[in-house]
């Protein structure tokens, strides 16, 4: 995931109407109308204008992180604008030039994102008439009797990536799903609850090879590949203590989230794909310039990049051998399902210290809790993961560590001619830090005192990432991450393996109804499509198969109008 995705993500919901609503293969959600005085219309547009103009300066004098963050500071003030008021001349001039800062920012970024995962900017070597022919009879045969709930195109450039990821990047494939053992059960689950196909969980083969800790150039994150705008815009905070975008679990409903979202706004999982690794502006573009919602074509053009050109093929070939990797010779070593149980400690307690006093692995605890940044719990409360069966030992534990213990930070008496830089400095900290580990105030650091050092954070923090998120990023999100259950390792949601060969469109799976529920009222019949709705939107809301929907209704493509009129049952 890249500096665009964040920046697009922002006018998501007004993109419709900036590029052209017209052009999509869904009618965009309706953005709400905010009502602004108009001298702060005048203020923001100056603060815009700003904001641009520096990031502008940034990129001349080749500071693209400057650059970044004043762009990101543009994003967060035009998401509260209407789309009405981004249509206005003005307006839309400083919109151009803040799309050519993130196009210069893109390309000043543009070498290979991470060695954790295969996002790369490279061109796929086609295979001849022959190697085509052996390799689709080799993807044929290894998929028969499977069933996928993720649209798949058979092609040259998809069997060529298979090809690839068996041959050539055999080894990083191998180790990549070896990993995925641990958390596919978990992502399907996630996935399945969001209502998304379970099959995009072979994402993270190709955005981080399932590595928690991947981190690219661009300052994306985790497994996901989270940069920190769109991290916050789906509910992934960071501090100098934790980081979210590393939580498997956290950042996994995020980009489903994320996932839904921009396939609401594009009616195609393709689009929603070349989304979610350019921005949705990228496709809008692209399918106003050709006149076509077919990724394919626009594949063939010059309007999108070639990472994004590849992004689409190289996924559904992950998807083919991920779930069938012995087929394709693959060898994956099976390793123990991501689950857990959670405890609540009370305060501040290194790891290594509770895993002494609770008997178990300090590794297990850094492996279960990969978002905390310094092998220790942050100040004030925090749910903790431990190994399935320990928790009743880890409060036991908790209970007997005397106060003075819970820390294993170095001691440090503050001397005379020390300030509170300096002494930050020294041990590599933030001054912050030491603040917020010892509850003092700035004030408060005097000569004499005895403080307790952290250890230095796991991975560099950013200074953007400690500030707090503001209430324009908090307004995008639709709703909050709902709590994250803990993983059966009992149930692993083994992927269904039934009747007939790879198909070319699939709808995604429905969100499984609470296991006690009031019986439900009478369907109706016919549904009168309304303002802002989708066929996929309509076809969960009365809990249908959208193919179903499509069939009853005659409905060739993934478009409906207001006023249309469905048939909600066959006839």
């Amino acid at each position: 995931m890249n500096f665009r995705k964040s920046r697009r993500l922002l006018l998501l919901i007004v993109a419709c109407a900036v590029m052209g609503a017209g052009a999509g293969l869904y009618a965009a959600p309706e953005t709400p109308k905010t009502s602004v005085a108009a001298p702060a219309k005048n203020e923001d547009l100056a603060r815009l204008k700003a904001l641009i103009e520096e990031a502008e300066k940034a990129l001349e004098v080749d500071d693209p992180d400057t650059a970044s963050d004043m762009a990101d500071q543009a994003e967060a003030l035009i998401a509260k604008w209407s789309a009405e008021r981004l249509k206005r001349p003005e307006e839309a001039a400083l919109i151009q030039r803040l799309k050519a800062v993130e196009d210069q920012y893109e390309e000043a970024i543009s070498t290979p994102e991470t060695e954790d995962g295969l996002k790369m900017a490279e061109e796929i070597v086609p295979l001849g008439t022959e190697d085509l022919r052996t390799q689709s009879a080799q993807v044929q045969a290894a998929e028969q009797g499977a069933i996928f709930d993720f649209p798949i195109d058979l092609n040259d450039k998809v069997l060529a990536w298979v090809y690839d990821f068996t041959h050539e990047k055999k080894g990083f494939v191998e180790g990549a799903l070896s990993r995925a053992t641990q958390y596919l059960p978990m992502i399907r689950q996630i996935f399945q609850e969001e209502g998304i196909p379970q099959d995009l969980a072979y994402l993270a083969l190709i955005e981080s090879g399932f590595k928690n800790t991947a981190q690219s150039r661009a300052k994306a994150v985790g497994m996901w590949q989270f940069i920190r705008p769109t991290g916050r815009l789906f509910g992934l905070d960071g501090n100098a203590w934790i980081e979210e975008r590393r939580d498997p679990v956290k950042s996994c409903r995020a980009s489903a989230r994320y996932l839904k979202r921009l396939y609401e706004g594009s009616g195609d999982w393709y689009l929603a794909l070349a989304g979610y690794n350019a921005g949705p502006l990228t496709t809008e573009r692209a399918e106003a310039a050709l006149s076509s919602s077919n990724f394919w074509d626009m594949a063939r053009s010059s309007h999108l990049r070639n990472e994004t050109k590849d992004y689409v093929p190289k996924l559904l070939a992950a998807i083919l051998v991920g779930r069938f990797p012995e087929r394709y010779g693959l060898t994956v070593t099976q390793m123990t399902p991501y689950a857990y149980e959670t405890v609540e400690v009370d305060k501040m307690t290194s790891l290594s210290v509770l895993a002494h006093f609770a008997e178990t692995d300090v590794e297990a605890l850094k492996d279960l809790n990969p978002e905390l940044l310094r092998a220790t719990t942050p100040p004030g409360h925090y749910a903790l993961r431990v190994p399935p069966g320990t928790s009743q030992a880890t409060y036991r534990a908790l209970a007997r560590i005397p106060s003075g213990q819970r820390l294993d930070f170095t001691n440090y008496v503050i001397r005379r001619s020390d300030t509170l830089a300096k002494v930050a400095a020294r041990f590599k900290v933030k001054p912050a830090d030491l603040l917020e580990a010892n509850n003092l105030k700035t004030s408060q650091f005097r000569p004499g005192r005895r403080i307790q050092v952290p250890p230095p954070s796991a991975v560099p923090i950013d200074d953007q990432d400690l500030k707090p998120v503001t209430s324009q990023e908090r307004a995008i999100i639709e709703q909050p991450l709902a709590q994250i259950p803990s993983i059966d390792v009992t149930q692993p949601g083994a992927h269904p393996v039934e009747s007939v060969t790879v198909v070319k469109e699939a709808a995604p799976p429905q969100t499984k109804p609470a296991e006690v529920a009031p019986t439900p009222a009478p369907r109706p019949t016919t549904h009168i499509v309304k303002r802002g709705e989708t066929l996929f939107s309509i076809a969960e809301r009365y809990r249908l198969n959208v193919n179903d929907l499509k069939k009853w209704n005659r409905i060739r493509r993934n478009r409906v109008v207001v006023g249309q009129v469905l048939k909600l049952r066959k006839t």
